[in-house]
């Protein structure tokens, strides 16, 4: 075989490259669905997660830092454990934020630290408490400033007491009125009077008012405010007191009023003694009550109504508690796992966990601290401080003030459809409304903001097309 006839055979035989067109970019799909559905699927992230989302595209930081996103993950995410050294270890100047799930006889945890550079306003704490995904702090003694703050976000107003020079009092604490939509701190103080009659006046900060208000006296009883102490817009605690309490005293936020609530009907007269080695607080959406049985047992009672005193019902027991002598030790339990097991704060230096089955209490390794520490029930969530404290300064910490610049494309779905829009058709409201008949918060956001009416080409069409009423149909 010639040259010719080799070069003919291996160029029919060669493989000719084929001219591939740029298919254009689709959208992804999950952008696709509608922006409800899309809320539903981010809000069962980790808030580790959502962070990186952040970060993914101005679609997604538009979803995760709008306000009715915030408020469907705050009722989605779980409780979790903040840990404050007493007094804070100069080694690490930082609160511990662990979030555990158990699977089967593991654990799986995950860990977050919050430090005065990315987080928090300040670390020198004297006290601290949460509700609603926000954290109020108290300054030390040199700086009695109260500090309400989202951690996750890196934002925090500061709020100056009424009064300087006086002794605080034992009342304080962050709650939410879901009556007024108003976040409010409470505290108290003892007035200077030249009588022996010492009494305590508690006020009100509700935020985005920036001035205090008086309610009234407060109780003169010691308190210490148990890990999740806030359900129904209110607090509650046992006061310290030698001859212990009779009931389980409130402060309701909607009315501003302190009260009681009944504890179980085996609540004897001779128990009131050992209030102060009661515990109370909230498990699963329910206020609890420890009963200590004897040195090495305790049950927990639960009230499944809440207010309800027949609705006490002895939900756990746990037994074998640590062998100590001279004195009882002291168990709150802070975490119900999905396993059944139980995570309890041991005499403020150890978390343990309780198993129903085995009935055995075993040490766990989540925090590892040097001293005794505070724990506080805090739900990590993204309700920005912007959005519940107009008015107010509020303050970022470096690195965050990135994410304020949203994006401004004016992303938008289709009310009927739930498609996106890339020129959406807004329907506005009529113009010529009198002043003040309408009533909304901020009413240039609504008119102007996603609440609008926006549809897409198609839906639009079939809205211009006349319509039969629902009597024309019934006589078809």
């Amino acid at each position: 075989m010639n040259g010719r006839k080799r070069a003919a055979i291996k160029a029919s035989t060669s493989i000719i490259p084929c001219v591939i067109q740029d298919s254009p970019t689709l959208p992804c799909r999950i952008l696709l669905l509608p922006r409800r559905t899309i809320y539903e699927i981010l809000a069962r992230l980790p808030i580790k997660t959502l962070f990186q989302c952040r970060s993914v595209c101005k679609r997604f930081l538009c979803f995760i830092s709008d306000p009715e996103f915030a408020k469907i993950q705050l009722s989605k995410s779980q409780v979790c454990i903040l840990i404050k050294t007493q007094p804070l270890q100069n080694a690490s100047k930082r609160l511990q934020l662990a979030h555990v799930e158990s699977s089967g006889s593991n654990f799986q945890v995950s860990k977050l630290n919050f430090t005065p550079k990315s987080n928090l306003p300040t670390i020198d704490i004297s006290h601290m408490n949460a509700c609603n995904g926000l954290l109020c702090l108290i300054g030390s003694e040199k700086d009695y400033n109260f500090y309400v703050c989202n951690p996750i976000l890196g934002e925090f107003i500061t709020i100056q007491p009424p009064y300087k020079d006086i002794q605080r009092g034992s009342f304080w604490g962050l709650g939410y009125s879901t009556m007024m939509d108003q976040y409010k701190i409470l505290q108290s103080y003892y007035p200077v009077v030249e009588s022996n009659n010492r009494y305590v006046t508690a006020e009100i900060y509700t935020i985005g008012t920036g001035s205090w208000r008086s309610i009234g006296n407060a109780p003169i009883d010691t308190v210490a405010m148990p890990f999740n102490a806030f359900l129904n817009d209110t607090l509650h605690w046992f006061p310290c007191t030698p001859n212990g309490s009779e009931f389980i005293h409130t402060f309701d936020f909607n009315s501003e009023k302190f009260g009681t609530l009944p504890p179980p009907d085996h609540f004897r007269e001779d128990d009131k003694k050992f209030t102060n080695y009661s515990r109370i607080g909230v498990l699963r959406g329910c206020l609890f009550m420890i009963y200590f049985t004897n040195s090495t047992r305790f049950d927990i009672w639960v009230m499944k109504e809440y207010g309800v005193k027949e609705t006490w019902t002895k939900q756990f027991v746990v037994e074998n508690l640590y062998p100590k002598q001279g004195s009882w030790d002291f168990y709150e339990p802070m975490v119900v796992l999905n396993n059944g097991e139980i995570l309890m704060l041991y005499n403020n230096d150890a978390v343990v966990c309780y198993n129903q089955k085995r009935k055995n209490l075993r040490g766990t390794k989540f925090f590892r601290t040097r001293s005794q520490f505070d724990a506080t029930a805090y739900t990590p969530s993204l309700v920005s401080l912007s959005n519940i404290a107009k008015g107010e300064q509020i303050s970022r910490m470096q690195g965050t003030k990135d994410y304020d610049k949203l994006c401004t494309d004016g992303f938008q779905d289709c009310v009927d459809c739930g498609v996106q829009l890339v020129n959406p058709i807004c329907s506005f409201p009529p113009f010529g409304v009198p002043y003040g008949a309408v009533n909304y918060p901020n009413f240039q956001a609504d008119i102007y903001g996603r609440n609008t009416e926006s549809r897409c080409a198609a839906c639009t069409d079939r809205r211009v097309t006349p319509t039969k009423s629902f009597l024309t149909l019934w006589n078809l």
